[in-house]
């Protein structure tokens, strides 16, 4: 075999001589295989002893192609790690960082590769649109959950941190406990359900998506501890009206905006008043927990949204509609669950003394979720007031309006 003048001229840039070359060219080695070599500028010494090789097991060896040195992918990259180590935005430079805004591979492709044509086998995915899925930053969040991740059986002090406390607020935090592990775990199983359409592509938003499913888990397990710790157990199960509005999205962006804006709002507003109705050291330092992860999963439903607005076009329209939908799906269950609003009267009176200031203070903080509902839109430039689920303001005069 006679190597052509194109892969005789690459060898000799690679520092082959005409007797390397000779031995090649009588040697099994392919023509691809060569030109393949001669790309990677193998030394020649270690040229030598691929050929010794290959004269050694011709079979095996000699057919080897090296066709994995064609990439066009680009090279010479070295990310630098960060002030926290090397991160994902750390490695997002150049091609590889470069986020299409329709992603053009039905297979496991991941960012900066490219499918080999000879072997190309389309997946199961079916969002290849950037703006049903980014977010700005989002490989930022994603390094933000995995630095703060926790563990519910050390991190919280279960020998010492609780204390005894009369069966009515015992019970009641157990009820909080019960209601929000059980949103915890439908999260957890709703979102899970969305990776595998998620084009490969965006594996940024899938790493992070996989630390809120992790976020969510974690809450089921943290909260049913609590709930089993002090003597008080699991109450009543939450009605599943939410639940109906979140299984009900057809597109990804209607999840998000159900459950990582209007219902992620309405959990941290919740959990920053968790101060004002804890008994216990331990519980304390849960909600503070759980109320970060919160707060990081709300911030993508955010940028999601902003991102969505900014990257569809006409998507007004089918916001609003998403957004009647989901407040819906939210204030019946406000409205209804009679398990969770009772025990947070109880809380917020500290017993059932002083019922009538546990009433009060549950319409405060029903004012302050909706105040902080309405400001989270303000702030993506969508005025939600004229258009507000009807629900959703009775609530927030009559906290226990049925």
């Amino acid at each position: 075999m006679e190597l052509s003048a194109a892969t005789k001229a690459r060898a000799r840039q690679a520092g082959w001589g005409d007797e390397m070359i000779a031995r090649i060219e009588s040697s099994v080695v392919t023509e691809k295989a060569a030109a393949n070599l001669s790309i990677m500028h193998i030394a020649p010494e270690r040229m030598d002893k691929f050929l010794d090789l290959v004269e050694k097991m011709p079979a095996q060896v000699g057919a080897m192609t090296f066709q994995f040195i064609r990439t066009r992918s680009e090279k010479g990259v070295r990310a630098v790690p960060g002030p926290n180590g090397l991160g994902t935005p750390e490695i997002n430079i150049g091609s590889y960082g470069q986020v299409p805004d329709l992603w053009p591979y039905e297979n496991d492709t991941p960012l900066g590769s490219h499918p080999d044509p000879q072997n190309y086998m389309p997946g199961s995915y079916h969002i290849f649109d950037k703006a049903e899925v980014w977010a700005e930053g989002v490989d930022h969040l994603y390094e933000e959950a995995i630095r703060e991740r926790w563990i519910p059986a050390t991190d919280l002090d279960w020998a010492n941190g609780l204390q005894e406390l009369p069966e009515e607020l015992e019970r009641a935090i157990c009820q909080i406990a019960t209601v929000y592990s059980s949103n915890g775990l439908v999260e957890q199983k709703i979102i899970a359900k969305w990776f595998e359409p998620i084009s490969y592509g965006f594996h940024d938003v899938k790493l992070f998506l996989g630390t809120q499913v992790y976020d969510a888990g974690h809450k089921v397990e943290a909260l049913r501890k609590r709930a089993m710790a002090n003597g008080g157990g699991l109450g009543q199960a939450p009605l599943g009206i939410l639940y109906r509005g979140w299984y009900g999205a057809l597109k990804f962006t209607e999840l998000m905006i159900a459950v990582d804006v209007v219902y992620k709002s309405y959990e941290v507003s919740l959990f920053e008043a968790a101060g004002d109705m804890v008994k216990t050291d331990l519980e304390r330092k849960l909600f503070e927990l759980m109320l970060r992860d919160s707060k990081r999963h709300l911030e993508y439903g955010k940028r999601h949204l902003l991102w969505y607005q900014q990257h569809k076009p006409n998507s007004k329209r089918t916001i609003e509609m998403w957004l009647t939908r989901a407040e819906n799906a939210l204030s019946q269950e406000l409205r209804h669950s009679h398990g969770e609003k009772e025990a947070l009267v109880v809380l917020f009176a500290d017993g059932m003394e002083r019922l009538q200031a546990g009433v009060d203070r549950l319409g405060t903080l029903r004012q302050k979720q909706l105040s902080d509902y309405l400001a989270l839109l303000d702030g993506l430039g969508i005025d939600r007031l004229p258009q507000l689920n009807e629900g959703l303001g009775r609530i927030a005069e009559e906290p226990l309006f049925v």
